[in-house]
């Protein structure tokens, strides 16, 4: 009997340590599975994030350039020049900007002397839009722009005042 009672007893805790080798099992188990889940969640967080700012980058501008010829109307006066002009006109005006621009630009080809452009649809250049134009601004918080304009610029101070849209294009045609 006391082999049959110790066979009983040998057999419950083989039984035993195979529960709890199986227990740990299951915990080892449920943990790699738990971790491979996060695995896998962090590989497709990843692609798509990758692909989102592949499709930013697609719409961004791959090269940035910076105009020293467009500047605010607040620095007019502040040009490293001697004698320059200014010519102010509406950029979002489709027919006006398109007329001065090539105006513009034939000039800068032909011409030594500098012209810097100043786009009054910007916000920037709003406070110094009116109804009625300063011509003889003596300085930059004298300006009022009331349509296109060319200033000759020197020394810093404004000795020529051109208004309206074709007195602009005889002067730099």
């Amino acid at each position: 009997m006391a082999k049959k009672k110790k066979k009983q007893v040998d057999e419950k805790k083989k039984e035993e340590v195979l529960v709890n080798v199986t227990k740990k099992l299951w915990a080892v188990f449920g943990i790699l599975l738990f971790l491979l889940l996060f695995y896998l969640l962090a590989i497709y967080i990843t692609n798509k994030n990758a692909d989102d700012s592949s499709k930013k980058d697609e719409d961004t501008p791959s090269e940035v350039s910076i105009s020293y010829d467009n500047i605010i109307l607040g620095r007019s006066l502040d040009m490293s020049d001697d004698d320059y002009l200014v010519i102010c006109y509406d950029f979002s005006d489709e027919e006006i900007n398109s007329t001065f621009s090539s105006l513009v630009s034939s000039y800068r080809n032909k011409e030594e002397q500098k012209i810097y452009s100043v786009d009054m649809s910007s916000s920037f250049n709003k406070k110094y839009i009116g109804d009625e134009a300063n011509t003889t601004p003596a300085s930059v918080s004298d300006m009022v722009i009331s349509g296109p304009t060319l200033m000759k610029i020197s020394n810093r101070e404004v000795v020529e005042y051109i208004q309206g849209k074709e007195d602009i294009e005889k002067y730099l045609g």
